[in-house]
């Protein structure tokens, strides 16, 4: 299971942000009036929405998505959703402009992960490791694409050290034992009756 996290130090700055809004946006609504009370419910309503958000991520060590070659789990705001890849319909990466100047890009994972449709993670809020998105949007899709490993046997180890190989049956799973009436009589080379 692969997981993609957001940097704690950011989501932690966000946390104090959003506090940042609450008693700014309580300050300007009691104490200005007209456009100003205004401006001061609106940062505080920020602030209110926000601040869980960004502390559900803080106490959950940052976990946003986690992803195998069949499910893929978003851990968003409000819920978490898990999905059959084969239920994903895309993902791309959008970017937005703000005033021509400050830029944000997000990854979309698109998808009955909520009522807007998909799942969506922004670049700003991004551990290290998965940053830029375009590098996780790359690992995402390499892992997907990638041929699946089966996982080799350990060596069980005897009193011989390591001449002994590990004898326990290596079957396919769901497939059914064979019954002791089907094995042949005989053994060592002699045919059986």
């Amino acid at each position: 299971m692969q997981a993609v996290h957001y940097s704690t130090a950011r989501v932690f700055a966000m946390c104090l942000a959003m506090l940042g809004f609450i008693v700014v946006g309580v300050f300007m609504w009691s104490g200005l009036y007209g456009k100003g009370a205004f401006a001061g419910a609106v940062l505080m309503i920020i602030g209110i929405c926000g601040l869980p958000a960004m502390a559900r991520y803080l106490l959950g060590g940052g976990l946003i998505l986690e992803y195998d070659r069949t499910f893929v789990t978003f851990h968003g705001v409000l819920s978490t959703t898990r999905l059959r890849w084969d239920e994903v319909t895309g993902i791309e990466i959008e970017e937005q402009t703000y005033n021509w100047v400050a830029k944000n890009r997000f990854l979309k994972i698109k998808g009955p992960f909520s009522f807007l449709g998909y799942a969506s993670m922004t670049e700003r809020l991004l551990a290290r490791q998965h940053r830029p998105i375009g590098k996780l949007l790359d690992q995402i899709t390499d892992y997907l694409e990638s041929p699946e490993v089966a996982p080799q046997q350990p060596v069980r180890q005897t009193g011989f050290g390591n001449a002994m190989p590990d004898t326990r049956s290596t079957g396919v799973i769901g497939e059914q034992p064979v019954a002791a009436s089907q094995v042949r009589a005989g053994g060592f080379g002699r045919k059986g009756l």
